[in-house]
């Protein structure tokens, strides 16, 4: 999961007039399931359409192909607090650090990084961002991803 899945942002717009392609608009998020073999091109879903986005609800509902190039993994602040302590696999997560999501199960828990040293207002991204620790924690511990850059 953890390189090829989970929730990336759009960084530019992208339309293709060939069918199978997903158009996005840049601040968009989405949900990538998978890679081609070359890792070119990432098989994804609209999660959430960039502010004042046109894109029509129908686009929102298929998972098509996208240029992974145009993709960056959105980066999520956690607005409540999550202590995993003596959870095996579990992600402890303090308020205002920012996470990359890998994995979501219906369940409500959320698979994911805690990016080092990351702390946010919850409106800006911070440059360089690693990754620390990955767990599971709970999907209410995190809001909508920070804007791109």
């Amino acid at each position: 999961w953890t390189h090829i899945t989970g929730a990336f942002q759009a960084v530019a717009p992208w339309h293709s007039p060939d069918a199978g392609a997903l158009s996005v608009q840049q601040g968009s998020t989405l949900w990538v399931t998978s890679t081609d073999e070359s890792g070119e091109w990432a098989y994804a879903q609209v999660l959430q359409v960039a502010f004042g986005s046109q894109q029509h609800q129908a686009e929102l509902l298929q998972p098509a192909w996208v240029p992974r190039a145009l993709l960056q993994r959105a980066i999520y602040p956690a607005c409540s607090a999550f202590d995993a302590t003596g959870q095996a696999q579990g992600l402890s997560l303090s308020l205002g650090e920012l996470v990359h999501v890998y994995h979501r199960e219906i369940s409500g828990w959320t698979y994911g990084a805690r990016l080092q040293g990351a702390t946010g207002d919850g409106q800006h991204r911070q440059p360089q961002q690693q990754e620390e620790l990955v767990g599971w924690f709970p999907e209410a511990c995190i809001r909508d991803p920070l804007p791109i850059a």
